[in-house]
């Protein structure tokens, strides 16, 4: 058996893992499970700041845990769901779910919704439409 292969998916695992041992980016994760945002929206929901929030989702876009498009100067982030990583999915929603905090931060981009989320967002569907 070729242990390349095996070292690889070891080493993706890894890089997860050490991206996941991080609070403030299993609280990007929990949201972004719930749509895509832009920086600005995890910045109000979250109360850090930009350049914290923009490290966060780097070391996270690096695991390949999270994906971004990009309009014109903003950048939106999503959740990869193609990454075959299940695990994530029942780390959201059985265990982070039902902790106080990353409930708080979906109650507080329940209210950012109804509110409307970041003014990009608005602008870019008129654009669109």
């Amino acid at each position: 058996m070729d242990q390349l292969p095996v070292q690889k998916k070891m080493d993706n695992y890894l890089k997860v893992l050490k991206a996941l041992a991080d609070e403030t980016r299993l609280r990007i994760i929990n949201l972004l499970y719930e749509r895509e945002l832009c920086v600005c929206d995890l910045e109000a929901i979250l109360g850090t700041t930009q350049t914290k929030i923009s490290r966060h989702l780097a070391y996270l876009r690096n695991a390949d845990l999270v994906r971004d498009r990009k309009f014109a100067q903003w950048s939106f982030y999503s959740l990869n769901r193609s990454n075959g990583l299940k695990f994530v999915d029942e780390l959201i929603r059985e265990v982070l779910r039902s902790i106080d905090v990353y409930q708080r931060d979906l109650n507080l981009l329940k209210k950012k919704e109804k509110a409307g989320l970041c003014q990009t967002n608005i602008a870019i569907k008129r654009r669109i439409s």
